[in-house]
């Protein structure tokens, strides 16, 4: 019988005469229960104190005494633990009942087969039911946290490693939203109870963000510890009459179970006085819950166990080979005799198998033979592709010949010019050092002049390896236009520049492009000889295609105002003018057309003939951006 001395003192405060009986009546009823405490059980519930040791005695007390006034014969004391003691505690059977969190109820379910009675009920103002969450939150002026993924890379604060609230429940939330708490967090702690300090250590900076079950940031506002303006809560979720901030699902409140060798009886006794109380009762209000209701569905805490394998499912898909044995057995023997089978079976097809492979082996060699041969063949052709296209350069320089002689001729002769006038004038004493070092000047620009001219023929004939390099094409049709200056200007053909600026640079062999450049130019100028009369004009034009995702190709094109392709060879079928030994010329070989294509596709490029809407032909080919080739093989 429990006696309350609080009510008492107030009334012998009011009336002193009444003191003397009180405390007569006080001796007799301590009398009577000192007598029946002999005959009271004790009975413990292990309390889990997620906020400490004192407020869990303070807020389950009412509870035990309501239990103790409801079943004659016990007396319910509370005992208030962590996670690890209650474990230890239940484990050494020094519990007759557990009052803990969803999760830790589950692992004690499992590992020391405690069993639920009752699942508490929320205070009323919760319409959702009996179940609660967990809020993941920051400071409120983290700007650089907005989100869950926004926390990679922070620092992390929990109540428990095996705390449900206090960390299982956020743990599987991270875990959707792609963190692992163990890998991507700068720092992970857990500051153990009470879970207030989770709060504080985030409000005080010490952590970036942190996780504990709902209700508590609301209490402690209740409690003026905090205001939740300070804070940001991450992922949050709403569900129709739940009023607390919640970032998880929501689980199943805290079971009161009964422990593994409680009596049954005992336990009838107690599921049916916790089914009894009053959701307005002195005890509820004090535990804030609203009762008790029949044990609930704890199927979704056993999901996230499951997800997260740990608790009862740390080891799940674990299989030992007794397990098999156990229930495979004569199947095991099964497989065992037909592996036999399959063994000899297969030693018989290995010998085949190795035969087959000697055969396949001779006739690899053989093909590999075949292929070196190819391979040779191919480089043989490509020597002779080489030497032919150095011949037709030659052959061009032929047909260029008086062109270089008048080149060559002209400074010669203005050398020539300039000594003689220098030796009259010495001769004849009218000359001073100014005039000599000038005529001498004039003398050095023109053996220059005719040096550079020699050089281009060297270089333009040379026969070396190709080489390859990156170049500015418009700078190579300038160089190449040097070679035919000379025809042009003799035959009054006019020349059109229309480079476009800027283009990509590309990978080149120099000298060969040169030669393509220069044998389309002189083409189109021997295609002139056929139109006597009227505008002769060449046209040289580059631009670049862009296939949209990188500069792609750079088209080069070569225009004349001849008389075109010809009646046999239009647009349709102009590709037959790169045939070898096709030319339209009385004296031509060609081979000039057919050994540029060769060049051009070597290069990674095409080349096409066309007729020109305005009269005339139009040859042109396109060489890939170097920022675009990725392996060219070379000539």
């Amino acid at each position: 019988m429990a006696i309350k001395y609080r009510p008492l003192y107030t009334v012998f405060r009011l009336f002193p005469g009444l003191l003397i009986p009180a405390l007569l009546a006080v001796c007799l009823a301590a009398g009577e229960g000192q007598a029946q405490n002999q005959d009271t059980a004790q009975v413990k519930i292990g309390v889990l104190a997620f906020r400490g040791i004192e407020n869990a005695r303070l807020r389950w007390v009412a509870t035990a005494d309501y239990l103790s006034e409801n079943i004659e014969g016990s007396r319910f004391e509370i005992v208030p633990l962590g996670l690890e003691d209650m474990g230890k505690a239940i484990e050494a059977g020094k519990l007759d009942f557990v009052l803990t969190n969803t999760g830790n109820y589950v692992v004690h379910e499992a590992r020391h087969g405690v069993t639920r009675i009752a699942t508490m009920r929320s205070p009323r103002p919760v319409e959702t039911g009996n179940v609660f969450g967990a809020v993941i939150f920051t400071r409120a002026d983290r700007t650089d946290i907005q989100s869950i993924e926004d926390l990679k890379g922070k620092s992390f604060m929990a109540v428990e490693r095996n705390g449900f609230g206090g960390f299982q429940m956020g743990w599987r939330e991270l875990k959707n939203h792609g963190i692992d708490p163990f890998k991507d967090f700068s720092e992970l702690t857990f500051s153990g109870f009470p879970q207030d300090d989770v709060a504080l250590a985030v409000l005080n900076r010490k952590v970036d963000a942190a996780t504990f079950r709902t209700n508590t940031l609301e209490t402690m506002q209740s409690e003026g510890i905090l205001d939740m303006k300070d804070f940001r809560i991450l992922n949050p979720k709403s569900y129709p009459g739940f009023p607390f901030a919640v970032s998880t699902l929501l689980y199943p409140e805290w079971p009161f179970a009964k422990a593994k060798n409680t009596s049954q009886k005992l336990a009838q006794k107690v599921a049916i006085a916790l089914l009894g109380m009053p959701e307005n009762s002195q005890a509820a209000f004090q535990g804030n819950y609203g009762g008790w209701t029949v044990p609930l569905d704890y199927q979704p805490v056993h999901e996230l166990f499951k997800e997260l394998r740990i608790g009862p499912y740390k080891n799940l898909g674990d299989i030992t080979f007794t397990d098999l044995a156990k229930q495979y057995g004569h199947w095991i023997v099964l497989v065992v005799v037909v592996l036999f089978l399959v063994v000899g079976w297969a030693t018989w097809i290995e010998v085949l198998v190795n035969r087959r492979t000697r055969q396949l082996s001779d006739a690899n060699a053989e093909l590999e033979r075949q292929i070196v041969e190819r391979r040779k063949a191919e480089e043989e052709a490509h020597l002779r592709q080489a030497e032919l296209a150095h011949v037709h350069r030659l052959n061009t320089l032929g047909e260029m010949a008086s062109g270089f002689a008048h080149e060559v001729n002209q400074p010669l002769a203005a050398i020539a010019n300039y000594a003689r006038g220098c030796i009259r004038r010495i001769q004849k004493q009218q000359c001073n050092s100014e005039m000599i070092l000038d005529t001498l000047d004039q003398v050095t620009a023109q053996a220059e002049r005719a040096g550079q001219v020699i050089k281009r023929i060297r270089s333009f004939i040379r026969k070396e390896e190709p080489s390859r390099n990156q170049a500015d094409i418009n700078e190579v049709i300038r160089n190449s236009l040097q070679f035919v200056r000379t025809d042009t200007e003799r035959r009054n053909i006019t020349i059109n520049l229309k480079l476009q600026d800027r283009l990509p640079k590309v990978e080149i062999d120099t000298i060969q492009i040169e030669q393509v450049i220069l044998n389309l130019t002189r083409n189109a100028i021997d295609a002139m000889d056929e139109t006597p009369h009227g505008q002769r004009s060449i046209s040289l034009e580059t631009s670049i295609n862009d296939s949209g995702n990188s500069h792609d190709e750079i088209t080069v094109s070569v225009a004349d105002s001849g008389p075109g392709l010809g009646e046999h060879l239009n647009a349709s079928d102009g590709d037959s003018l790169f045939d070898p030994f096709v030319t339209s010329k009385e004296k031509g070989l060609g081979l000039g057309l057919s050994i540029s294509r060769s060049i051009i596709e070597a290069h990674g490029g095409r080349m096409r003939a066309v007729n020109s809407d305005g009269g005339g032909a139009v040859l042109y080919f396109t060489l890939p951006a170097a920022d675009t080739i990725k392996e060219t093989p070379h000539e």
